[in-house]
């Protein structure tokens, strides 16, 4: 008798322990085109991080890329500053530590060129490297910030 019980609970347990399988073809899709990332430096590669981070971002968040007539929002990124700066060395007397802000404007545009959501978005990174592949950190520097950029465009998208 006990043991009908027990196979019983596990019954119920095991049961209530699935999944909800979600069908994603019939949730709605949202076309954003990133329309123009204004930068006020010549940084190549600051700008192809940012660009990869929003990018990321939108394909993450459930978007799709696509600059057509299906397009609903246009994605406008405003780089106020971003600052790069060593502040540690190697023996080698090599920059090691290197700490990053960036200051942005995240627009969203409709098809009017009308401004429907803007939010500033203010991050700071610090990467710490061995100090000895020359320009090698920085360029992780400026990754690092581009993940946290990635990461709070998603959660504005997402609402999360």
């Amino acid at each position: 008798m006990i043991i009908r019980v027990v196979v019983l609970l596990l019954g119920i347990f095991f049961a209530s322990c699935s999944y909800k399988s979600i069908d994603y073809g019939k949730m709605k899709k949202e076309y954003y085109c990133i329309k123009r990332i204004n930068f006020p430096r010549a940084e190549a590669t600051a700008l192809d991080t940012i660009t990869r981070a929003v990018s990321d971002a939108i394909i993450s968040a459930g978007g799709r890329l696509e600059c057509s007539g299906r397009t609903t929002k246009f994605v406008v990124i405003n780089i106020k500053s971003l600052s790069i700066s060593p502040i540690g060395y190697s023996p080698a007397q090599r920059a090691s530590i290197y700490k990053v802000f960036i200051d942005l404007d995240f627009m969203l545009e409709n098809r009017k060129n009308e401004t429907v959501f803007k939010k500033n978005i203010k991050e700071m990174a610090q990467y710490t490297g061995v100090g000895l592949t020359g320009d090698v950190e920085r360029r992780y520097a400026i990754e690092e910030i581009g993940r946290l950029v990635s990461i709070r465009i998603f959660s504005i998208l997402t609402g999360k």
